[in-house]
């Protein structure tokens, strides 16, 4: 397990007793969406209080969210400064901006460490002893893909309570889980705000019971539905490729059909 760990974490994160790291659970986040993230920096080489007597550390740290071209995006992170405890994990906010794009969470430290020598001295460790560069985590913000679905009641008997997943691509949504209450010959769409770096192309969706026993008659559940990301679905400009053809023809069968007059026999010159 201790070696599986330390295969976890890269290499650009170790740097002999000093560690420090940025952690989510979600590198796809929704446009103006709030997604918390932890970060730490750790340092073991002054633990020994025989050998570094009086010993005292200061961390501080600085946050900012920057888009692709480097620039800070207001108000990102929050807190966006503030100090650490050796070894003990803070969490950290990024509120997502409007735009979709790529993004990075970025944070610096400042650690300053001094203690006693055997002269009774005050030492203080170089900075370059303590500091690693900026943590760095990327994040794509991106809009959300909204899926509905309109379920119709066709049992005899009310449902309450009844528990719904949304799958996308074939895999369940473990956040798409919502509950309705659906009378006898009723009604109801259900939605679900898909975030997720989609690639361009079709893709399917459905919702399914969450209890997969469950043999209800719903209209429109189980049924599979088919949407496009990017510019995949050529529908729309089909039909007014065909809409542009018929009135050409219009146009040229008009013109064909159109009587010509006769304005007499020219007069010669004179």
């Amino acid at each position: 397990m201790a070696v599986a760990a330390l295969l976890a974490v890269p290499a650009s994160d170790i740097d002999g007793t000093v560690y420090s790291n940025i952690d989510g659970e979600k590198s796809v986040i929704g446009v103006d969406t709030d997604e918390d993230y932890t970060i730490i920096y750790e340092n073991t080489d002054y633990d020994d209080a025989t050998a570094y007597p009086n010993m005292s550390m200061s961390i501080e740290y600085d946050a900012k969210l920057v888009d692709s071209s480097g620039n800070t995006v207001s108000s990102g992170v929050s807190p966006s400064s503030g100090s650490l405890t050796n070894g003990v994990p803070e969490t950290l906010t990024v509120s997502a901006p409007e735009d979709a794009g790529n993004y990075k969470l970025v944070v610096s430290y400042t650690v300053e460490v001094t203690y006693t020598d055997s002269e009774g001295e005050t030492v203080e460790v170089p900075e370059e002893d303590l500091v690693r560069d900026d943590d760095t985590y990327s994040i794509k913000v991106v809009k959300p893909i909204t899926l509905s679905v309109t379920l119709t009641n066709g049992d005899n008997l009310d449902l309450d309570g009844f528990g719904l997943y949304f799958i996308v691509d074939g895999e369940k949504m473990e956040d798409s889980f919502t509950t309705i209450d659906l009378e006898k010959e009723g009604s109801t769409s259900v939605t679900y705000d898909w975030i997720a770096d989609a690639s361009s192309g079709a893709h399917t969706f459905k919702v399914v019971p969450a209890d997969s026993g469950n043999l209800v008659s719903i209209d429109g559940l189980d049924t599979e539905h088919t949407f496009y990301v990017g510019d995949n679905d050529y529908s729309i400009y089909t039909a007014l490729l065909v809409v542009l053809i018929v009135i050409i023809l219009m146009v040229m069968v008009w013109v064909y059909r159109k009587p010509v007059k006769n304005f007499g026999k020219p007069k010669s010159r004179r």
